[in-house]
């Protein structure tokens, strides 16, 4: 979509990183809430995002999930962009992936075996797809759509990175699209990789897509 007019002083640009690649991503588990460092290859992603963000972005401003995941991503980020930074690193409890309760941090194969009934239901959706101790859908929307709009009132005009996960930059993208809490049943689910990045402009109420799942920058890796 054309951005058109949107590079005024005015326009706050925003770029969605999700983490890189986690032990949770390649051990089967549920990461939620859970401590899940980076991998090796991991680590590479946020180093090369950094190299990207700082080449082609320049943030003014960097906000990231407070848990281990996005911080270990956000380092290298943090260290590239620093000399652009208008303002100190945030870590936002408010951009965490959501919880699902008792299942955050087992193995798939764990579930299974110990959550049988609760892990159908939550494959089945429905009003008692909740996990015991779980965040519901419209409470994750409402947090990430919260700290959506407060980022766009507290850093108009400003370029801001933000460190986040696959569900949560999901959230983020349907507020955007204007298309409410992904618990009404949208026909849509958006998909972004580890490291990828997913940039909007916002100006004068209006949002502008530029790209989702961006992840040129990881070609070598892909090798």
């Amino acid at each position: 979509m054309s951005t058109g007019g949107t590079e005024t002083a005015f326009a706050t640009r925003i770029a969605l990183v999700r983490h890189g690649e986690a032990t949770s991503n390649i051990e089967r588990r549920v990461g939620g809430h859970s401590a899940a460092p980076l991998t090796e290859r991991g680590h590479r992603q946020a180093e090369a995002v950094a190299a990207r963000l700082a080449a082609s972005f320049q943030p003014t401003q960097l906000i990231a999930s407070d848990l281990c995941r996005t911080r270990e991503t956000a380092a290298p980020i943090i260290d590239a962009c620093a000399h652009s930074f208008t303002a100190e690193p945030e870590f936002d409890a408010r951009w965490r992936e959501r919880s699902l309760g008792v299942l955050d941090g087992l193995e798939i194969k764990q579930i299974e075996a110990q959550y049988s009934e609760i892990w159908r239901l939550f494959r089945q959706g429905g009003p008692n797809a909740v996990p015991p101790q779980a965040e519901t859908v419209d409470a994750v929307f409402a947090r990430i759509g919260a700290a959506l709009d407060d980022l766009v009132s507290q850093h108009r005009g400003g370029r801001v990175v933000v460190v986040s996960h696959g569900i949560a930059i999901f959230h983020a993208i349907a507020h955007i699209f204007g298309l409410g809490s992904p618990s009404r049943g949208l026909q849509v689910f958006t998909i972004v990789g580890n490291a990828s990045v997913s940039t909007v402009r916002h100006r004068d109420a209006q949002w502008y897509v530029e790209a989702i799942n961006d992840r040129a920058h990881l070609a070598a890796l892909d090798d």
